[in-house]
C-alpha cells in the first residue's frame, strides 16, 4: 500500500502530524505531512503540479481547487479556524493587545515590531497605518518570510521589548521553547481564517484519502488540532 503525502499550511502543521501518526498506528496507513508557505501549496495544487495527496489550506482556496477541478467536491472536511496572535519572548511582560486602545499602546511601546510577510503581516501593516503609528513603527519595524522565523528571531534575541504577531498556532508550538501567546488582537481587526481538508483529483489513493478525512472529522482528531491553536 503506497503512502499518502499531505501538504498542510503551516497553521494547521502541528495538530495534523500528530492526527497522522494517529491514523497510522490505527490503519497502517503511512502519512507523509510536509509544508510550505500556503500560497505554494494552493498556486501548485491549482497548477496541478504538486505530488500531495490531500491539502490542508484555507477555505477560501481549497473552494477554488475545487471549482478548478483539482480536489473532490465531496471530499472535504472542515479542520477549524485560526486567529491572530500576538508574541512575546518568554521572559518579557505580556503586553495587552485585547482591546484597540490596548493593542496602540502596546504596539507604539514595543522596542521592535515583528511582521510576517503573509497577507496576516500585509494586514496588520495596514491596520497600523490606519491608527496613525506607520511612521514610528517603519523605523522598528522587521518582517520574516514564515513565523518559523519571526518566532526564531524573538529567541535569538535578547531584548525583551519586541513585539510579534503571527496564526496563533504558530505562537503555540514555541511554548517552552522561549516564545509566549500574549493574547489574540481585538475582533475589530482579527482575522479569523478558517481551514479545511482537501483531497486532490490527481491521487492515486482515493480510497486511503477519504479514510484519512474521516478520521481528521473524529473527537480524536480534532482534539489534536485544537490543543494547536485551531478553534
Amino acid at each position: 500500500m503506497r503512502s499518502l503525502k499531505v501538504l498542510s499550511a503551516g497553521s494547521t502543521l502541528y495538530g495534523m502530524k500528530p492526527a497522522a501518526e494517529i491514523f497510522t498506528r490505527e490503519t497502517g496507513i503511512a502519512v507523509k505531512v510536509a509544508t510550505d508557505h500556503g500560497h505554494n501549496i494552493h498556486k501548485f495544487a491549482l497548477e496541478g503540479t504538486t505530488d500531495a495527496d490531500m491539502v490542508l489550506v484555507p477555505t477560501d482556496w481549497s473552494r477554488e481547487l475545487v471549482a478548478a477541478g483539482r480536489a473532490e467536491k465531496d471530499a472535504l472536511v472542515d479542520i477549524g479556524a485560526v486567529r491572530i496572535g500576538a508574541c512575546v519572548r518568554e521572559d518579557a511582560e505580556k503586553p495587552d493587545v485585547s482591546t484597540m486602545d490596548a493593542f496602540k499602546h502596546a504596539v507604539n511601546a514595543a522596542e521592535t515590531v515583528l511582521l510576517t510577510n503573509a497577507p496576516t503581516g500585509d494586514h496588520l501593516l495596514k491596520v497600523i497605518e490606519r491608527i496613525g503609528l506607520a511612521d514610528d513603527v517603519s523605523r522598528k519595524l522587521r518582517r520574516f518570510d514564515t513565523a518559523t522565523l519571526l518566532n526564531k528571531h524573538l529567541v535569538d534575541n535578547p531584548s525583551p521589548g519586541a513585539l510579534g504577531f503571527g496564526p496563533t498556532t504558530e505562537i503555540l508550538n514555541w511554548r517552552g521553547k522561549g516564545v509566549a501567546l500574549a493574547g489574540t488582537v481585538p475582533n475589530e481587526i482579527q482575522v479569523v481564517l478558517a481551514y479545511q481538508a482537501a483531497m486532490l483529483k490527481r491521487t492515486a489513493a482515493g480510497g486511503e484519502c477519504r479514510k484519512l478525512l474521516a478520521f481528521l472529522a473524529t473527537p480524536t482528531a480534532r482534539k489534536y488540532f485544537h490543543d494547536s491553536g485551531v478553534e
